[in-house]
């Protein structure tokens, strides 16, 4: 039964009570009027006994009146019989009505009861116990007819609580509910016993303060703060934008309501401004920490290469030496693989510090999704469903191929383990315009033309704490032992590197899209063709040259040296810049090739060479680094004229390295001889 209904239901019967009433007050007169008669009749039939115990009379004749007395006698005792069923039955008739009443006033009681309860969920609302926006605008008028005709000051307090969307989300509505009850309950502690604390609906509350200056409301917003919520044991603290306006003369419910809630929205406006000043405050010093470590990382995978390389280098020496069957070729074998997976981890160091190697080239990203899509399908599963969605007429871009593909596997493998039940991979390139709002919301990006690589999964998503640290070395999701933290790490230093960006979007439950943003080219730009292996002719396989070794590790300079000198090589060998100069001006013959560290004690191998090539201009120059400091680009690598050779490397690399630099200084003697 509705509401309405009971309200008529128990109308109906107040009216019908009300009859019986009337009806028994009747019956209740009546009753006593015939009591009353029946007493005086009773009164007069007494007398009339009496009276007839008396000596009869006689007439003057002397004849006796005794038969009619007799009969005056038995009718009198009628009548009184006929009166007393008359009472009895009018008795009979009055006990009925009274028990139909008492039922009928029962009836109404419960309905009455009822109604009641009703009327109070017309006016509470039922998750949070307090009064609902309906009763809040009765009241009002109440407090504002008493305010104007006492004089006192009326404020009402608008709230509005933050997050409540993303809580649904995250943890459902149940939390949602859980939450605004107790912002309910500590609203309720909060405010004085004659306030009246209101949910207006939604995620909106409402306090209606009587007698309160505007400035006493900061006492009521300071017990609101600090609160937090306990939900799937997190800590989430409980935020809320508040608006409040004092009642002015002559103002209406309507009116007041309305500045409150204008208040209210500007105070929202001010926390959206702050929110996101505080938001690119958090990914500027993200991007510095970012930095930190990756200068960290770099500085950590340059001396540790160099270690490597001599392990490398004398286990291999050391394998070569030591027969199939000799018992200790296993223990240099082990030794020999874990310096290749320490050199592999290093080389994802390297890539997050931006100072590995690239060979840029223009690149078709439709063509590079292509043609990786295939070992993609292999590598995700037949779980996921792999889509790529190519951009129309996109630009090309300036990156390495390899490195390209390698930023994909990785997002793709990141996505693939986010789907451990299926799911689908999507690969989407498109031309993208960075306006200036972007590059705000995106502290160190630019505005420009872009082509956007984004890698999208249906899988588990991730909280913003994890989004937070996502692109950190180190740092991973999975479970103890699956991974080592250096995939999306490396992923963020090949995007910077190649002068681009990388920014993800997810939300718990909903999934992940990491987009990439590449620079993308001048219109009429061709991507370049895979160019065919060519191999140089060497002319002398063992060397007859001399070749001055600058490095400031002794245990890799003569690693070097040994090397060189078994490859038939004189070699020079110098600690620092200043020996090198020594020994260059010394050294009465020709020093074809100078193979130095990019920084070597004393000054930095550029500054080396300046002082040497000069001198003996037929001197080439091999960089030793482990990765692409500034002073390795500034040097001219990006124009192709300085050769470099990274750490770790082995013996191999190192000979075919410097055979093939010597061996096309030759080639270009001889050709500069014929056109002589």
């Amino acid at each position: 039964m509705s509401p309405s209904e009971v309200l008529v239901s128990r109308n109906t019967h107040e009216t019908d009570m009300r009859e019986t009433r009337a009806e028994l007050c009747r019956l209740e007169r009546r009753d006593w009027w015939l009591w009353g008669t029946a007493f005086a009749v009773m009164v007069l039939l007494t007398l009339a006994v009496f009276s007839f115990s008396l000596p009869a009379p006689r007439d003057a004749a002397g004849i006796s009146f005794q038969g009619q007395l007799d009969l005056a006698v038995r009718g009198l005792l009628g009548l009184v019989l006929l009166f007393s069923a008359y009472a009895i039955y009018q008795q009979i008739l009055i006990k009925r009505l009274r028990h139909r009443l008492s039922g009928q006033m029962s009836t109404i009681a419960a309905l009455q009861t009822r109604a009641e309860v009703f009327q109070k969920l017309a006016i509470v609302d039922s998750l949070t116990g307090l009064c609902n926006r309906r009763f809040a605008t009765e009241n009002l008028v109440a407090e504002i007819a008493r305010s104007e005709r006492h004089g006192y000051a009326l404020t009402v307090l608008a709230l509005d609580i933050d997050g409540l969307k993303q809580v649904n989300d995250r943890h459902g509505h149940g939390a949602g509910d859980l939450l605004l009850r107790e912002f309910a309950r500590c609203l309720r502690k909060a405010v004085r016993s004659s306030d009246v604390p209101v949910r207006m609906g939604g995620d909106e509350f409402m306090v209606v303060l009587p007698e309160c200056e505007s400035q006493d409301v900061y006492q009521v917003l300071t017990r609101l703060g600090g609160l937090e919520l306990g939900i799937d044991g997190e800590k989430i603290p409980v935020t809320f934008s508040a608006g409040w306006v004092q009642h002015q003369p002559g103002e209406v419910p309507e009116q007041l309501l309305g500045r409150a809630d204008q208040a209210l929205y500007s105070d929202k406006r001010t926390h959206k401004s702050e929110e996101q000043v505080r938001k690119l405050e958090e990914q500027i010093r993200q991007g510095q920490k970012m930095e930190v470590v990756g200068r960290l990382a770099g500085g950590v995978a340059h001396d540790f290469n160099n270690l490597l390389t001599v392990i490398q280098g004398y286990s291999q020496s050391a394998l070569e030496s030591l027969g199939q069957s000799d018992p200790q070729r296993a223990k240099v074998e082990e030794i020999q693989k874990a310096a290749e997976r320490a050199a592999s981890l290093t080389r994802q160091l390297l890539a997050f510090s931006r100072k590995q190697v690239l060979q840029p080239r223009v690149l078709d990203l439709n063509a590079v999704v292509a043609n990786i899509a295939m070992t993609l399908r292999s590598l995700i599963g037949g779980h996921i469903d792999l889509v790529t969605v190519p951009g129309i007429n996109s630009g090309c871009v300036r990156a390495d191929l390899g490195q390209v593909e390698q930023v994909i596997m990785n997002l793709a493998v990141n996505a693939r383990d986010a789907m451990p039940q299926g799911g689908r991979l999507t690969i989407e390139v498109a031309d993208v315009e960075l306006d200036k709002a972007y590059t705000q919301a995106h502290p160190g990006s630019r505005p420009g033309s872009y082509v956007r690589l984004a890698v999208s999964d249906t899988g588990v998503g991730m909280t913003a704490e994890i989004q937070a640290r996502i692109f950190e070395p180190f740092f991973t999701t999975k479970k103890k032992g699956r991974g080592t933290g250096f995939g999306l790490a490396t992923v963020y230093g090949i995007v910077k590197q190649s002068g681009g960006y990388i920014w993800v979007d997810s939300e718990f439950g909903q999934g992940t899209t990491f987009s990439v943003y590449l620079p993308r080219l001048g219109e009429g730009v061709e991507p370049a063709q895979p160019a065919e292996p060519t191999r140089t002719t060497l002319a002398h396989p063992d060397g007859i040259e001399t070749v001055l070794v600058v490095e400031s590790l002794q245990s890799l300079r003569k690693l070097i040296c040994e090397f060189l000198g078994m490859s038939g090589y004189t070699v020079l060998e110098a600690a620092s810049g200043a020996e090198a100069i020594q020994i260059a001006e010394k050294y009465q013959g020709s020093i074809h090739l100078m193979l130095t560290d990019v920084v070597v004690a004393g000054m930095s191998g550029r500054a080396l060479a300046q002082c040497l090539v000069p001198k003996r201009p037929e001197m080439k120059l091999v960089y030793i680094s482990s990765d692409t400091d500034d002073t390795i680009l500034q040097q001219g690598m990006q124009q192709g004229d300085v050769a470099f050779l990274q750490t770790p490397f082995s013996s191999t690399d190192l000979s075919r390295k410097v055979r093939d630099l010597l061996d096309a200084w030759r080639l270009q003697d001889q050709a500069d001889s014929l056109l002589v």
